[in-house]
């Protein structure tokens, strides 16, 4: 991070909107548009000297409509194929995803990347023990940068995050511009025990990864690698001290157009 700093106050130039601006989201990139979404995670959990090991894999298609709320856009959502599978302790689970295929998730973005979410579809629990998918839509479109950036330079906000462009590439015969994204955050957050006792965890997260992104369509492809780590120290409650790590692949690609109105 500390090699990008002298780039990161950016001159505007003159030219188009979206260029004054960075690059944005518009409605036309994303109505009738359909992103495969793949996330494989692991998850340690380490307590008086030993270790548990679980993976989880969803692999889905969603399916946008999107349309235009004043100086934000309203997205819908919906999978068209979802598959999600859990395995440990000797142990491989893969429920049926029927009951979710077609509930729709909801919200409003930014033209910078920032998501509300306003509805979230029921989740079977069968599905929801294997696999968290109640933040798909959340999860699937990366930040952007709110001004224009040349190969080189970079951009940071006030919470941790750094976008830095890269030189450009191409990806199935078109151009695209390729960005690095990182983000830190670290933070006190309470929890619950099995009996119901609350206490006070250390939350750290960190993600790394990259996107490619073309004017004309938007996101192109997301690839990343999160790892959160939340400790609890031993105290009133907890007699032991315990851990727990998560790492997540993601992977989200634009894989057609058109067929998202369907």
């Amino acid at each position: 991070m500390k090699g990008i700093a002298p780039a990161l106050a950016c001159v505007l130039t003159a030219g188009t909107l979206e260029a004054q601006s960075g690059p944005q989201y518009h409605r036309l990139q994303l109505d009738c548009s359909t992103y495969r979404q793949s996330v494989h995670s692991t998850i340690e959990l380490e307590s008086r000297g030993q270790r548990s090991r679980e993976t989880s894999e969803r692999d889905g298609r969603l399916r946008l409509r999107a349309e235009a709320r004043d100086t934000l856009i309203q997205l819908e959502a919906w999978f068209d194929s979802l598959v999600v599978a859990r395995e440990g302790a000797g142990e491989r689970l893969v429920p049926e995803t029927d009951g979710l295929i077609g509930g729709r998730y909801a919200g409003l973005l930014t033209r910078s990347g920032g998501f509300t979410s306003t509805e979230t579809p029921f989740i079977p629990d069968d599905v929801a023990q294997v696999a968290d998918v109640s933040d798909a839509l959340v999860e699937l479109l990366p930040p952007l940068p709110p001004v224009p950036l040349q190969p080189g330079a970079g951009w940071r906000d006030g919470f941790g995050t750094v976008i830095q462009r890269m030189p450009d590439g191409t990806r199935d015969g078109r151009r695209v511009e390729r960005y690095r994204l990182t983000r830190r955050l670290e933070r006190e957050e309470r929890r619950l025990l099995p009996d119901s006792s609350e206490v006070v965890a250390q939350r750290r997260e960190s993600e790394r990864g990259s996107y490619e992104w073309a004017p004309d369509v938007g996101l192109v492809r997301w690839e990343r690698t999160i790892t959160v780590d939340v400790e609890v120290p031993a105290g009133e409650v907890v007699k032991q001290p315990f851990r727990t790590r998560i790492q997540q692949q993601v992977t989200v690609a634009r894989v057609a157009a058109g067929e998202g109105c369907r």
